[in-house]
């Protein structure tokens, strides 16, 4: 097998990439603006699908492969793969994206460490290493993301209008204080899993962050924080579903 697509269906945008099925590495990628097939799906092996955006973009994606005749793969979380296990109640419930990003991480690694997805929701999901090329999720939270939280400010508050702040240390705007307030709140929350993680390990535990706001995220928390490790990696699940299918091939 010479190439596999794997999509990223989330809630705010469908990410793709293409990757060389032999190494993982990445051939093409982009974000679908359209309902079109992106010229580089033609000629792909077999497709890998992420999808937490529910069944109206499940249908959509299935119409668009479906002139492509290539055996396609829905994704789901799992009890246990890749040397990693799922420690939910019922492993099916856990989203797939955060399931492939942790499965991602886990074997860049291949020590405990947080791994964070920054999109509509922040992610914030916990893996602690049990034995060598072994390791399970031991829990993780789900907070607004970025626009959200700002939203939910605008929407209840009175005269604040859209926000077109900046981050400032020291805000003396309403917008610079919602914009900063928003990202202290999203660092706050992952700088605390770090710490968590952290004191059960008994060691310092490194951070990987993707998603759409991870970018902003990231120089803040290596602004404020010492001695941690934070890593940005843009197409952590994509890479993850790579993971995974190639342990079910």
């Amino acid at each position: 097998m010479g190439s596999l697509l794997v999509i990223d269906a989330g809630n705010t945008r469908t990410k793709w990439a293409v990757l060389q099925y032999e190494n993982g590495a990445i051939l093409q990628h982009g974000v679908m603006d359209r309902h079109e097939v992106p010229t580089a799906w033609h000629g792909c092996d077999a497709v890998a699908v992420a999808n937490v955006a529910g069944q109206a973009r499940h249908d959509m994606l299935k119409e668009l492969l479906k002139p492509l005749g290539l055996p396609v793969r829905w994704h789901a979380s799992t009890a246990h793969a890749c040397g990693l296990s799922n420690g939910y109640t019922i492993p099916e419930q856990l989203g797939v994206d955060r399931w492939a990003a942790m499965v991602g991480a886990w074997q860049h690694y291949q020590r405990s460490c947080v791994v964070v997805n920054a999109g509509t929701a922040l992610t914030v999901d916990m893996i602690e290493k049990t034995s060598p090329g072994q390791a399970r999720f031991i829990g993780g939270i789900i907070v607004p993301g970025m626009k959200l939280i700002q939203n939910s400010i605008v929407n209840a508050a009175a005269n604040i209008g859209e926000i077109h702040g900046v981050f400032q240390d020291f805000p003396l705007s309403t917008q610079d204080a919602v914009y900063s307030g928003s990202l202290y709140a999203l660092a706050g929350a992952v700088d605390n899993l770090v710490q968590l993680l952290s004191e059960h390990c008994g060691h310092v535990v490194p951070c990987m962050l993707s998603g759409g706001d991870a970018a902003t995220l990231l120089p803040l928390l290596q602004k404020h924080v010492l001695a941690r490790e934070y890593q940005l990696e843009d197409h952590l699940v994509l890479q993850g579903l790579w993971y995974l299918e190639r342990e079910l091939s």
